[in-house]
C-alpha cells in the first residue's frame, strides 16, 4: 500500500479513488502489487488521477483497468467491480470492441471515434450511450507500448439533442409546406382531405381519416378517408361506445387515445371492433369546443405501430391546424356572402357616389351621389379622367393606375384617403374598385363606389389614437381592462383583455365566455352571476385557465371593484387582469435554483463562494469554514482579505476590485491560511452572472487546492535548473529564426564558446558552411510546428575546428528547443569499423569468387581437355556427356555471376507493375512441390494489396529461396506461413535502417517454425558467402542476393529471428501509384518451359559491333547459320562508321560495355541518322543496365551473358519479326 504521512491516497494525492488504488489488492492482478510497479505505470496513474476529464488507463496484455474519480461517475453502478478488473470482462458487453482497444493500442498505434455508440449496463439495464473516445498507447520502462490510456468523453446529451433539432426541423418543414396547401382551399372537406393526405405520406402511416361527432356525444360520421391500397375505406356511421370504455373516457376528456396494438391494450370485445375495419394501431386526436367532443381526426395502422413523440406531437398540431384552417374556410364564405348583401344594399343608397370608367381609366358613369360628393355633375366628367378627383400627390406617384391594376389582379382594390372636390377642398373618403367584365368573364372596366367619411374619420382617428395609447400601455404592461354588467350578465372586455383568455373580441360576449376557460381546480375562485348580483365575488384572486386558441395553460391574476347603484344594489364589476405566468414561473425556477446551487456546491469538493454585484461577498459552502476554521459571518463583506497571505493580499484586493468594475472573469493563485495557521495555495476563480440588461447580478467562485501542483513545479524547475547546468549535451534554444536565446554551460566545455559569445547571434553563424541550407530547412520545419527526431551537422569550434552533433529539438510557444550531443569521436570509431568491415567482405567475397569460380573453371577445362584428347584419337563416342557437364558449369557459373550482380545491385532488371498475390498464389503448386510433406504451408494475403513495382522473375526467385531456407530450417517439420500486407514506414523506421525512405510498401513476409537463429547469426545473415549451412550444402549468397533484389527495387529487407522458435524475412517493395491497376500476374510472366523455336532469317542486315573476337565469331557464325546477312565491327567507333553510311542494317546486335564509345553511345548516334532502328544490347555487367526499364526506349531490348545461342537466335527473330 502506498499512502503518504497524513493518509493521502495513492502518491499522496486525495480522492475517493487515490485513495481506493492505494488500498486495493494490486497482487491478486496480472500487474502485481503496487510496490512492483513500474515507473512508466506509476506516472501515468499519478498524471491521470487529478484530471477532471474521465479517464481509463488498460495496464498489460489483459487490459487491467485503473482510472480516476471522473470515469467512476462515468461508470455509474459499474464503477464497484471495475477497479483491477480486465477491461474484457469488467465490460462483457462490448468485450469484442475492447479487444480490438488493446491489439491496435499494443500494437502502438492510436484509436479516435467521435459520437461513438455503445451499449453498456452501467446501472442494471442496457442504455445506449455516445462518447468521444481516444485511445493512445503507453509506453513502459522499455520504450514498448505496455498498456493503453483512454479519455472518455460521454456526448450522449448532445447527440439526442441533435436528434431532436432535425426532428424539430423537419416537423416546422412539414408544417411550413402543409400550411402552403392550405392557404388554397376553399372550403372545410378540401381542408381535411389534404390534411389527411399530407400529414399520413409525411408519417408513412397507411390511413387517416376525420369525423363529425353527432349531438349525443356518441354517433359519428367519417366523412373522409384517405388511405393507402393496402387498407378499405373506413368511411361510414360509427358509434364510439362500440370502441371500448378508454375511447369514450379519453376522447370526451379531450385526450388521445393512442393504442400501438390494440389486440394486446384493449379487451377483445373493444379490439374486434377496430380489427374489422382492418385496424391494429391507432391515434385519435379528438377536438373538444365549449367543453363538447365535436370532431375526431385519426390515423390508423394495419400492423401494430409504436407511436413515437415525433409522430404524436406532429399529429396533434396537424389537427389544431386544421380545425383552425376550416374555421378560417367557413368564416372566409361567410365573409363573401355578407360582402354581397351588403354591396347590394349600397348600391340603392343615395350617399354613395357611383362611378364607372373604361379600362384606361376614362369616366363612363356617374351617379347623382357622385356629383353631390364630388362638385362635378356627369356631364362634365364624362370622358374625363377618374385620376381628377386623387389629390395631386396621388396622382404624381401613379395611385389611381395602381388602384385599377390591384381592382383586375385581386377582383377589387379597396381604398381609404383624402379626395379632392371641385371646389379645391378635400374630403376622406372610403371607395372601394371593382372590375366590370362581360359574359364570357373578359374586363372590359372598372366600377368604383365612394362615400364621404370625413366626420367619421377624424372622429375614428382621435378615438383610435386615444385607443392606441391605451392598448399600448396595456400591452406595455400585459394587462387587460374589463366591464361585467351585472343586470344584463354581459362582459365588455379590451382587445388586450380577451388576447390573455386566446378569445376573439365580440360585443355579444358573457362572463361564462371566460369563466368556462378556467381550469376545473380554480373555478371555485371566479366571480359567479350569483356572486357579482350579491357583491360576493372575490376581488383579488389568481387563477390558471386553459387558453381558448391554443389549450396553453396560464395564470391570470385579476383585481376588480364593485360600481353599485343608488340602492347599493351592485350594477358593474369592473376590474383589470394580467397575465403572470412568466413571473410565476421565474419565482419557482428562482427557488428552484436557488436550492439546487446550494446542494452542488455544498457537495462539490472544492470550497464554494458567492459575492454581490457589488463585489462583497455574501455566502460561502461548508468545505471554506472546515478549511479556515471561523465562523460563518467571519469572512462576508471584505472579511475574506483577512485570510490571504500578506505578500498576494494587495495585489488580490486590487485585480478583485478591476474585475467587479469591469465584469472580467477573476483568476488568480493566491495563497490562503488553513485553520492551523499553514498558508497553501489556492487557484482562486469567479464568474460574473449578468442579468436581461447585460448587467452583473452577482458572482460565483471556487477556491482549488493546488499546493502539490506548485510543489511539483517549484521541484521540476530545480531539476531542470541542474538538468541545464550539469547536462555534457548542449542545450540551446532559438527563435524561429535562428537567433540563439540562450546555451547551458556545455557550449564552453564543447566548443570552447561562452554563453554571452553566442546569445544573440544567429545559428548559421556556427554551422559549417556546407551544412547551412539543411539546417535553414531544419528551422523552417520546426517553426511549422514538426519535431526534430534525428538531424546532425557541423558546429565551429573556438580554435577554428568542427565537431559533429546530433540533434532532437522541439518547437513550443514561439522558440525552438534543442540538444546536441557531440558524436564525432563515435562517427569516427564507426566509419573506422565500416571501413574494416567492409575489407572483411571484400576478402569474403574474393575468396568466396576464386573458390567457386575455380571449381567450375576446372570442370570446364576438364570436360573440353577429355573431348580434345578423344578427338585427337578419333573417338567420337561418349561425347554428349563431356559436352554436357562443360555446359552445366558453365550455366553455373552464369548463375554465379547473377548472384553476385544482385548483391552489389548490379543485376539487370526488368521492373514492372505487379500484384503480388496473384504472382504468390500461382506458385503454390511449385511450393508446395518443394515442401516436404510434414511441413504445413499456409497463405495470409491481404484484401486490396496495393501494386509494386519489380522484376518478376526475381521476385518468385526471391520467394522461392526463402521458402527452400525455410525448409532446410524445419528437418523435422513445421510450420511455413507466407503473408502480404499494406504497411507505411515513416521516417523513425527510416532513422533505424539506413536509406530507407519513408513511404508506403508492399510487405511480403514469409515465417517459418524452424530452429531460428541467434542475434549473432542473424546479423550477419545478408553478408556474402556467409552461410550455417554444412560444408557444400550453400554459397552464402541466396540471402545477400535477395537483399540485393530489394535493395535495387528501391525496397528493404529485414529479418526477425529467435533461437528455437523460428524465422521471418520480411521483404518491403515500394508501393506504385498509376493509372493503369492491373499490373503483372503470375500468369503473366514469362514461361520457364517455352517450347524451343528453330528461327530462319531471310537475309535481313545484322550488324553486331563485339570487342571480344571470340563472341563476336560465335554470333557471325549463328547468324549465318540462320540466314542473316551478318557485318561486324570490333568496336564501337568502326560500328558507328557503318550505321552512318549507306549500307542497309535491320538490327544492330552491340555489347553494352565497349571500350571508348559504348554500346548505348553507339546506339544513340545510330537512331540520330536512323531513326528507329532496332537495337539488342548484350551485357554481363553495365552500371547504367541495372534497371532496364529506365535504360531502354522503344525498339531496344536486352540480352544478358552468357546465353544460349537458341536464346539469342529466338530474341534476334522475334525483334526482326516485331
Amino acid at each position: 500500500m502506498l499512502r503518504d504521512r497524513d493518509g493521502h491516497g495513492f502518491m499522496g494525492l486525495d480522492g475517493d479513488l487515490a485513495r481506493r488504488i492505494a488500498a486495493y489488492d494490486w497482487a491478486g492482478t496480472s500487474i502485481g502489487s503496487i510496490a512492483t510497479w513500474p515507473a512508466s505505470l506509476r506516472q501515468t496513474v499519478a498524471m491521470m488521477l487529478p484530471s477532471p476529464i474521465p479517464l481509463v488507463l488498460l495496464w498489460g496484455e489483459d487490459g487491467v483497468m485503473i482510472y480516476n474519480d471522473a470515469y467512476a461517475a462515468f461508470a455509474g453502478a459499474r464503477d464497484g467491480i471495475l477497479l483491477g478488473s480486465n477491461v474484457r470482462d469488467g465490460w462483457d458487453e462490448v468485450a469484442d470492441f475492447n479487444d480490438n482497444v488493446m491489439r491496435v493500442g499494443l500494437a502502438g498505434r492510436t484509436l479516435s471515434y467521435r459520437d461513438h455508440l455503445l451499449t453498456l449496463h452501467r446501472h442494471g439495464y442496457p442504455e445506449q450511450v455516445w462518447m468521444n473516445l481516444d485511445y493512445s498507447p503507453v509506453l513502459g520502462d522499455d520504450g514498448k507500448p505496455a498498456g493503453v490510456i483512454a479519455i472518455v468523453v460521454e456526448t450522449t446529451q448532445a447527440v439526442r439533442t441533435r436528434e431532436a433539432l432535425a426532428q424539430n426541423e423537419a416537423r416546422l418543414s412539414f408544417l411550413d409546406r402543409l400550411g402552403k396547401a392550405l392557404a388554397d382551399c376553399g372550403d372545410a372537406d378540401q381542408v381535411l382531405q389534404v390534411t389527411t393526405r399530407m400529414t399520413a405520406e409525411h408519417l408513412h402511416i397507411p390511413s387517416c381519416a376525420y369525423a363529425d361527432m353527432e349531438e349525443d356525444g356518441d354517433g359519428f360520421t367519417i366523412r373522409g378517408n384517405w388511405h393507402a391500397p393496402t387498407m378499405p375505406s373506413i368511411v361510414g356511421h360509427y358509434r364510439l361506445s362500440a370502441f371500448g370504455r378508454r375511447a369514450v373516457e379519453d376522447l370526451a376528456a379531450g385526450r388521445p387515445l393512442i393504442l400501438n396494438n390494440n389486440a394486446r391494450e384493449l379487451p377483445d370485445a373493444d379490439a374486434a371492433t377496430f380489427q374489422q375495419m382492418g385496424i391494429a394501431a391507432t391515434i385519435c386526436m379528438p377536438l373538444i369546443r365549449d367543453g363538447h367532443l365535436t370532431a375526431l381526426m385519426a390515423f390508423h395502422d394495419d400492423k401494430p405501430h409504436a407511436w413515437t413523440d415525433y409522430e404524436l406531437s406532429v399529429i396533434r398540431e396537424v389537427t389544431e391546424r386544421s380545425w383552425a384552417h376550416v374555421q378560417r374556410v367557413a368564416a372566409e364564405g361567410l365573409l363573401r356572402d355578407r360582402e354581397r348583401y351588403h354591396r347590394q344594399i349600397l348600391d340603392g343608397t343615395s350617399d354613395y357616389g357611383i362611378i364607372a370608367a373604361d379600362l384606361s381609366g376614362n369616366v363612363t358613369l356617374w351617379n347623382a351621389g357622385a356629383t353631390a360628393m364630388l362638385g362635378w355633375t356627369e356631364a362634365e366628367m364624362l370622358g374625363q379622367p377618374i385620376d381628377k378627383f386623387f389629390t395631386p400627390d396621388d396622382r404624381a406617384c401613379g395611385r389611381p393606375a395602381a388602384k385599377r391594376m390591384e381592382a383586375l389582379e385581386q377582383g377589387r382594390a379597396l381604398d381609404a384617403r383624402w379626395h379632392l372636390h371641385k371646389s379645391g377642398r378635400q374630403f376622406w373618403g372610403l371607395s372601394e374598385m371593382s372590375p366590370l367584365r362581360d359574359d364570357t368573364g373578359k374586363a372590359v372596366g372598372f366600377v368604383k363606389l365612394i362615400r364621404d367619411r370625413t366626420d367619421e374619420y377624424e372622429a375614428q382617428e382621435a378615438l383610435r389614437l386615444s385607443e392606441e395609447q391605451l392598448r399600448r400601455a396595456q400591452v406595455a404592461g400585459g394587462v387587460g381592462l374589463f366591464s361585467v354588467d351585472i343586470t344584463g350578465n354581459t362582459i365588455h372586455g379590451t382587445d388586450e383583455f380577451c388576447r390573455l383568455f386566446g378569445l376573439a373580441p365580440n360585443a355579444a360576449m358573457t362572463p361564462a365566455d371566460f369563466e368556462n376557460v378556467v381550469v376545473p381546480e380554480d373555478r371555485h375562485l371566479v366571480s359567479t352571476q350569483q356572486r357579482r348580483a350579491t357583491g360576493n365575488a372575490a376581488l383579488d384572486v389568481e387563477y390558471r385557465i386553459r387558453r381558448a386558441d391554443t389549450g396553453e395553460e396560464r395564470i391570470i391574476a385579476r383585481k376588480a371593484e364593485f360600481e353599485m347603484g343608488a340602492d347599493g344594489t351592485p350594477l358593474r364589476l369592473i376590474g383589470v387582469a394580467q397575465d403572470i405566468t412568466e413571473r410565476r414561473r421565474t419565482q419557482l425556477a428562482l427557488e428552484k435554483s436557488d436550492a439546487r446551487f446550494s446542494t452542488l456546491a455544498q457537495n462539490m469538493p472544492i470550497q464554494v463562494w458567492t459575492a454581490r454585484a457589488d463585489g462583497l461577498l455574501d455566502w460561502f459552502n461548508d468545505r471554506v469554514f472546515a478549511y479556515t476554521g471561523l465562523a460563518p459571518g467571519a469572512l462576508d463583506g471584505i472579511g475574506w482579505a483577512s485570510i490571504i497571505h500578506p505578500q498576494d493580499r494587495p495585489g488580490a484586493v486590487k485585480r478583485w476590485a478591476q474585475c467587479v468594475a469591469s465584469g472580467e472573469i477573476f483568476d488568480a493563485e493566491l495563497r490562503l491560511r488553513d485553520r492551523e495557521g499553514n498558508y497553501r495555495w489556492h487557484l482562486c476563480r469567479a464568474l460574473p452572472f449578468t442579468d436581461a440588461h447585460g448587467d452583473t447580478a452577482a458572482w460565483v467562485g471556487t477556491n482549488t487546492e493546488i499546493e502539490a501542483q506548485k510543489q511539483a513545479e517549484a521541484a521540476y524547475a530545480q531539476d531542470r535548473d541542474r538538468l541545464w547546468s550539469l547536462s555534457r549535451d548542449l542545450m540551446l534554444v532559438c527563435d524561429y529564426a535562428g537567433i540563439i536565446t540562450a546555451v547551458n554551460p556545455s557550449a564552453e566545455r564543447m566548443l570552447g564558446w561562452r554563453e554571452d559569445d553566442m546569445v544573440g547571434q544567429p545559428i548559421g553563424s556556427y554551422v559549417h558552411p556546407d551544412d547551412v541550407p539543411a539546417t535553414a530547412a531544419e528551422v523552417t520545419k520546426l517553426s511549422a510546428g514538426i519535431k526534430t527526431i534525428a538531424f546532425e551537422n557541423r558546429y565551429r569550434t573556438n580554435d577554428g575546428g568542427y565537431r559533429l552533433l546530433a540533434w532532437t529539438a522541439v518547437p513550443d510557444d514561439g522558440r525552438i528547443h534543442a540538444v546536441g550531443r557531440d558524436i564525432t569521436e563515435q562517427r569516427a570509431v564507426e566509419d573506422a569499423l565500416r571501413q574494416s568491415q567492409k575489407m572483411e567482405a571484400v576478402g569474403q567475397l574474393t575468396g568466396g569468387i576464386a573458390h567457386d569460380f575455380n571449381n567450375l573453371l576446372q570442370g570446364i577445362t576438364g570436360s573440353l581437355d577429355v573431348m580434345a584428347a578423344r578427338l585427337n584419337k578419333g573417338r567420337t563416342d561418349d561425347l554428349v556427356r563431356w559436352l554436357s557437364g562443360a555446359r552445366t558449369s558453365a550455366e553455373r557459373a552464369a548463375a554465379l555471376t547473377h548472384r553476385l550482380l544482385a548483391f552489389s545491385r548490379r543485376q539487370p532488371l526488368d521492373p514492372r507493375p505487379v500484384r503480388a498475390n496473384p504472382l504468390i498464389a500461382s506458385m503454390e503448386d511449385m511450393l508446395r512441390r518443394t515442401l516436404d510433406e510434414h511441413i504445413e504451408l499456409t497463405f495470409g494475403l491481404a484484401e486490396d494489396l496495393w501494386l509494386t513495382r519489380c522484376d518478376p522473375n526475381q521476385l518468385e526467385s526471391a520467394i522461392l529461396n526463402l521458402v527452400i531456407n525455410a525448409r532446410d530450417a524445419m528437418p523435422a517439420g513445421g510450420k511455413l506461413f507466407i503473408e502480404t500486407a499494406n504497411t507505411h514506414l515513416d521516417s523513425r523506421y527510416g532513422a533505424l535502417a539506413r536509406d530507407v525512405k519513408p513511404g508506403d510498401y508492399v510487405c511480403i513476409a514469409i515465417t517459418d517454425t524452424g530452429t531460428g537463429m541467434d542475434s549473432d547469426t542473424a546479423a550477419r545473415a545478408f553478408e556474402p558467402f556467409f552461410t550455417t549451412k554444412p560444408l557444400g550444402q550453400g554459397t552464402g549468397l541466396g540471402l545477400s542476393m535477395i537483399y540485393g533484389f530489394a535493395r535495387q527495387s528501391e525496397g528493404h529487407a529485414r529479418i526477425y529471428s529467435e533461437e528455437g522458435i523460428g524465422t521471418t524475412i520480411k521483404l518491403y517493395l515500394p508501393r506504385y501509384h498509376a493509372t493503369d491497376q492491373n499490373g503483372t500476374e503470375g500468369d503473366a510472366q514469362e514461361s520457364n518451359t517455352q517450347a524451343m523455336l528453330s528461327p530462319v532469317g531471310s537475309g535481313e542486315v545484322v550488324l553486331v559491333v563485339e570487342d571480344e573476337p571470340v563472341v563476336r565469331g560465335l554470333i557471325m557464325n549463328l547468324l549465318a547459320e540462320l540466314g542473316y546477312r551478318a557485318i561486324e565491327a570490333s568496336d564501337g567507333p568502326s560500328g558507328l562508321a557503318i550505321l552512318q553510311s549507306d549500307q542497309r542494317v535491320d538490327l544492330l546486335v552491340t555489347d553494352i560495355g565497349l571500350p571508348g564509345l559504348n554500346g548505348r553511345q553507339v546506339a544513340d548516334a545510330g537512331r540520330a541518322v536512323r531513326p528507329g532502328l532496332k537495337v539488342l544490347f548484350m551485357t554481363g555487367y553495365a552500371e547504367n543496365a541495372a534497371m532496364a526499364s529506365g535504360f531502354l526506349e522503344l525498339g531496344m531490348t536486352m540480352i544478358t551473358k552468357p546465353f544460349a545461342m537458341e536464346v539469342l537466335a529466338t530474341r534476334i527473330r522475334e525483334i526482326v519479326e516485331g
